[in-house]
């Protein structure tokens, strides 16, 4: 449908044999006016439709000890989250000493890799959205050795969220935080 479509286009209009692009009434330049402003129509309807089930998790997000498996974090774990557009920041917060206890990254939510500090120590993210939950996959350790990828899920009614780590590298058994929106 598509190729015949555009053969279609490709054809030259006017008395047989008669190119227009040498007639010089503008067919040609209509047509591909026509084709762009097409593009950018159903461009705009994807970008739309992909925003439409992203899930805003702005806000302050306090760890929820009864939703939580017991021993599996710092109890005073807070993750701290602002989200304009196709960027994200995101600082969690585990302990009182700043230099330790507190992780934080500013990137794009399109995959692209960025800088993260977390604690005293450099890391590597990727963000990304897959359909309503922010994947957030970290490379960190001495050498990049160390991978996780932290699977953030709002409640249907917005007033909590879940966090999956899981442990890629070393492997590790699966955790699973709830946080609730902090008032």
């Amino acid at each position: 449908m598509i190729l015949s479509l555009w053969a279609t286009l490709r054809q030259p209009y006017g008395p047989r044999g008669a190119d227009r692009r040498k007639t010089g009434d503008g067919g040609l330049k209509m047509r591909s006016f026509v084709l762009a402003i097409v593009g950018f129509l159903l461009f705009g309807a994807a970008v739309v439709y992909a925003d439409q089930d992203k899930p805003n998790l702005s806000g302050t997000w306090q760890l929820d000890q009864a939703g939580t498996n017991p021993g599996q974090t710092n109890k005073n774990l807070v993750l701290a989250i602002e989200e304009t557009g196709q960027s994200i920041h995101i600082k969690e917060t585990r302990g009182p000493n700043p230099k330790v206890d507190v992780s934080s990254l500013t990137c794009s939510t399109t995959g692209e890799e960025c800088a993260m500090q977390d604690g005293g120590d450099k890391a590597q993210a990727f963000v990304y959205y897959n359909g309503p939950v922010l994947v957030v996959l970290k490379t960190h350790g001495r050498k990049g050795d160390s991978v996780e990828k932290r699977r953030l899920t709002l409640s249907p009614t917005g007033d909590s969220l879940v966090v999956e780590i899981t442990h890629i590298e070393p492997q590790g058994k699966v955790e699973k935080l709830v946080l609730s929106k902090a008032r």
